[in-house]
């Protein structure tokens, strides 16, 4: 699952995907949970992308809280696929991310994943504030 280094567009992080035969079922298309591995690449990308680490020193880090996803076309063997990923909210000790997949303009999968920010304790955690202000680049439709 390599990808091409990571771009930012308009209030989104762009990072692109080609399928390998790994990702796919028999018939060449890309197995349905393997989107949700695309979209964790493509927000731990966008994470490392504004300098927040996978853990934080202080052992801070963002767990999955809730997922949904909506699959409209199979993406297939050897396909160049493109994941946008953009905040949708940040609250507190949450954040809402949308995946949204694409092969050329055309719409693949969209992913919406609430995470949780959790310390050391495993416990939740507020957003630190100087995490929140290099997110809002990405933050779709509303601010904060």
């Amino acid at each position: 699952m390599p990808s091409t280094s990571p771009v930012q567009a308009e209030n989104v992080f762009v990072q692109t995907y080609r399928v390998y035969y790994a990702e796919t079922d028999a018939g060449g298309i890309v197995y349905h949970s393997k989107y949700m591995e695309f979209a964790e690449r493509s927000r731990s990308e966008l994470l490392r992308h504004v300098g927040y680490p996978l853990v934080s020193a202080e052992g801070g880090q963002f767990v999955a809280r809730n997922a949904s996803i909506s699959w409209q076309r199979p993406a297939r063997l050897d396909d160049l696929i493109r994941c946008e990923s953009s905040v949708i909210a940040i609250r507190g000790a949450s954040l809402r991310i949308r995946h949204a997949f694409y092969r050329d303009k055309e719409m693949l999968v969209q992913i919406e994943i609430e995470l949780a920010h959790i310390n050391a304790q495993m416990r939740a955690a507020r957003i630190p504030a100087a995490l929140i202000e290099k997110l809002s680049p990405y933050l779709a439709d509303s601010p904060l």
